[in-house]
């Protein structure tokens, strides 16, 4: 074996810039796999880790205002299921159009807020920190929001029209309250005497009471595996029976809101934004292990090539192939083997401060430990793949005989075509010779040609992701398939929307209403969150992909995994139910959209009213072009100083510019990498053919060419290749970039994604690829200026 490693470190030694070239390339990409794989694992683990840290809640309750009986019928109901083993409420404050800043800064951020009370106790979903010692004037923040604020800072809060200062004492991090994919809100822990002052001073509509209830399984539905889902949707069936029951009975009393709030479904919610971003950096990590490889082919077979005469001597001494192979062998699994090694070492060491980057996408910290077994993996399964690339590399030796070897791998006769001669063409001479180096040698530009395509199709689909998904706030949210407008406010009851349509500054307002409806169709049954409109003619877009929005009493319109767990289409019948009451629906539009993971139903006001006596609760206002948020608003105000109103285009910014940070952060990325690797792949594709042509330069220098001349050569000689990569790059980037938006949002049961590519990210596609290219070739061509014919001739 010892003379298989001597042997393998000499070539080696006479490869050093290409095995250096591999073993970087090794590296990065064990990096970037290991990390990558440890943060799609890492991110579920740790809301799971955080959960179990506070004991989380299987099914969160949440119920608006203060109708004791609405809250003790949850409870009751509770009591009365065996799956429910214990629970416990603790009093909430939701201010909707809550702004932060702090202090002494102009720019107020605008985020919905939750404020619980520091000293009541609590027992599940319980705080990752002690607060118990909370002073009057301290709040605790989400952990989302350390990375604005620090400990000892003040921060400002406005609620409607009235200020709250407090000092920041500390940093929690909830598993439900984490991710704005999901709650989209901010939750905050303050005394109990700073809650009774918000709540006193402000009225209902300003801010909303509520009770939250944190519910755990029995250890029998443990046992059973009881879904927390299909818990959900039992105990909410029970609950919209009585809630039907109670507004026949008290037609006169309104009935809060709720939201049920099953674990199994909220966490994949939060996980959204973490697995978009990790799965592109794990793709690309492929590509540059893909492209490693192609570069490693491309060297081994140039190093056989070079050395003809060594492996005939070699052969002729006694070596078989198949020793030659395992000496090959030896020499990659040495260096890959390194690379990964150090690579995965690397990354775990630096898991950690990397994971901070779902402070960002998820809003929890880093808790897991390193995956070394994980690691292990990484590097056998790429010790695996360059065994494979060895065993297929190795057949070069057996195509080649002793003789053709100590010929130096020259055949007695050269049958090329002669490509592009010079007589025949008008063309310049370095253009001639780079075209007669890719098409007379056409083959050895297949690797060059493959790795310039793909580069381009992952710079294309990076920067196209930004076109698509990043260019807004708008864009994003159509593309999340969200119904808003500008504005938002409570309704008190529906004759508001008249009064609001006729203020100057609105173009127009309608009404509408969530809730809970029981959806079937043959066997299959589930609750789906429904979302009902007075007026849905206004509405535009909201992931429409098939169909129209329901117009008439009988209509439903489904989001895309709701048509798809009920198996129908536009034109199928439907059924839902609520409090006891069926109705029949004509199926008369799909949707692709965010909300529910797309368990959605849309109904008019008049269908849902089929089934219960409701009304909208919420107007959602469009400003007119010529006016501002801050005009409509003092309108707004002057009819209904006590009423809630928020602007919905800072809610959603505050959502949007997230996403956005995100992606950019992503084509950033791909547009440093793909600079990295055209520069080791160029410079290694030139240093070999530098090696190759050396004399033959030295004769063209002798001849009369200058040096600058042969650069501008070189510099040329594999661009055709690189060219006919980047146009096939072209061709497949719009394709790759929608098929990859596709599945991405397939969590949604997305079927579609409009991939949106603009001229601009074509070009800057094309020039970061060539610009990157030609500066490689002309930074190792230096090399050519010290190449001197005189002592050529004399050199043995």
């Amino acid at each position: 074996m010892y003379r298989y490693f001597f042997i393998a470190k000499n070539n080696m030694k006479k490869q050093k810039k290409d095995m250096i070239t591999f073993l970087i390339m090794t590296l990065i990409s064990a990096a970037m796999i290991y990390l990558s794989i440890t943060m799609l694992i890492g991110a579920a683990n740790v809301l799971q880790t955080n959960s179990d840290n506070i004991n989380g809640a299987d099914i969160l309750i949440l119920t608006y205002g203060d109708l004791d009986a609405n809250t003790d019928k949850i409870e009751e109901i509770l009591t009365g299921n065996k799956n429910i083993g214990e629970f416990e409420d603790n009093d909430f404050l939701y201010a909707a159009s809550t702004k932060f800043r702090h202090k002494g800064e102009k720019k107020w951020t605008d985020n919905p807020t939750f404020f619980l009370k520091s000293n009541e106790p609590r027992t599940i979903q319980t705080t990752s920190i002690d607060i118990s010692g909370l002073q009057k004037g301290e709040i605790i923040l989400p952990i989302a929001l350390s990375t604005s604020y620090k400990i000892g800072e003040t921060i400002e809060y406005k609620i409607d029209e009235k200020k709250y200062t407090f000092k920041v004492a500390g940093f929690n991090e909830d598993s439900y309250f984490c991710s704005p994919m999901n709650m989209a809100s901010y939750l905050t822990f303050i005394t109990e005497d700073d809650f009774d002052d918000i709540r006193f001073e402000n009225t209902d509509s300003i801010v909303v009471s509520g009770k939250r209830i944190a519910t755990k399984l029995s250890g029998t539905a443990r046992k059973k595996k009881v879904d927390e889902g299909v818990l959900s949707d039992a105990i909410v069936n029970e609950y919209i029976v009585w809630r039907s029951e109670y507004n026949a009975a008290n037609p006169d009393v309104s009935i809060p809101g709720y939201n049920f709030l099953p674990q199994s479904i909220m966490y994949p919610a939060s996980l959204i934004l973490p697995y978009m971003f990790v799965a592109m950096v794990l793709l690309f990590a492929f590509i540059i292990f893909v492209i490693s490889l192609v570069i490693i082919d491309f060297s081994v077979k140039n190093f056989i090539m070079t050395n003809m005469k060594n492996t005939a001597i070699m052969e002729a001494s006694g070596y078989t192939v198949r020793e030659l192979v395992l000496i090959l062998l030896t020499q990659l699994l040495t260096v890959s083997g390194l690379g990964s090694i150090c690579g995965v070492l690397i990354s775990a060491l630096i898991a950690g401060k990397v994971g901070k980057v779902l402070l960002y996408l998820l809003g929890l910290d880093w808790n897991q430990p390193i995956y070394w077994n994980l690691g292990i993996l990484v590097i056998l399964g790429i010790c695996l793949v360059v065994v494979i690339l060895t065993v297929i590399l190795g057949r070069d030796y057996k195509k080649t005989t002793v003789l053709e070897a100590l010929r130096g791998g020259i055949n007695s006769h050269n049958s090329k075509k002669n490509f592009f001669p010079f007589d025949k063409t008008l063309l310049p001479v370095p253009i001639t010779l780079s075209l007669k180096e890719t098409f007379g040698r056409f083959r050895s530009q297949l690797g060059v040609i493959f790795i310039a395509m793909i580069l381009t199709i992952s710079s294309i689909v990076g920067f196209g992701m930004v076109d698509t998904f990043a260019s807004d706030s708008d864009a994003v949210m159509n593309i999340a398939g969200m119904v808003f407008e500008d504005a938002e406010s409570d309704l008190e009851d529906e004759s508001m929307l008249d009064v609001i349509n006729g203020m100057s500054t609105v173009d127009y307002a309608y009404g509408d209403v969530w809730f809970d409806a029981e959806y079937s169709k043959g066997k299959k049954k589930q609750n789906i969150t429904t979302r009902a409109f007075n007026d849905t003619s206004y509405i535009t877009g909201g992931g429409l992909s098939d169909g129209r929005w329901p117009k008439h009493n009988n209509e439903v319109m489904l989001g895309s995994n709701a048509a798809r767990t009920f198996g129908v289409e536009v034109g199928d019948t439907i059924t839902i139910g609520y409090g006891g009451n069926e109705e029949s629906y004509i199926v008369c539009g799909l949707n692709q959209t965010f909300n529910n993971m797309g368990m959605m139903g849309f109904l008019t006001i008049d269908g849902l009213r089929r089934l219960v006596n409701i009304h909208v609760t919420t107007a959602e206002i469009k400003i007119k072009d010529n006016h501002t948020y801050a005009e409509f608003e003092r309108e707004f105000k002057d009819t209904y100083p006590d009423v809630d109103v928020v602007s919905v285009d800072d809610s959603v910014a505050n959502i949007a510019n997230l996403v956005i940070t995100s992606i950019k952060a992503v084509a950033i990325l791909v547009a440093v990498l793909t600079s990295l690797i055209i520069a080791f792949v160029e410079s290694l594709i030139i240093r070999t053919q530098i090696n190759r042509e050396w004399c033959n330069l030295g004769v063209s220098k002798a001849l009369g060419f200058t040096s600058g001349q042969l650069i501008w050569q070189t510099m040329l000689s594999n661009m055709p290749g690189i060219l006919i990569g980047i146009i096939l790059g072209v061709i497949f980037g719009g394709a790759a970039g929608a098929k990859g938006s596709a599945l991405m949002f397939g969590i949604f049961g997305y079927k579609k994604v409009a991939f949106n590519i603009s001229v601009t990210s074509y070009l800057m596609s094309i020039v970061l690829i060539v610009t990157i290219a030609m500066g490689t070739s002309a930074f190792i061509g230096r090399r050519i200026k010290g190449l001197e014919p005189v002592k050529m001739i004399t050199e043995e």
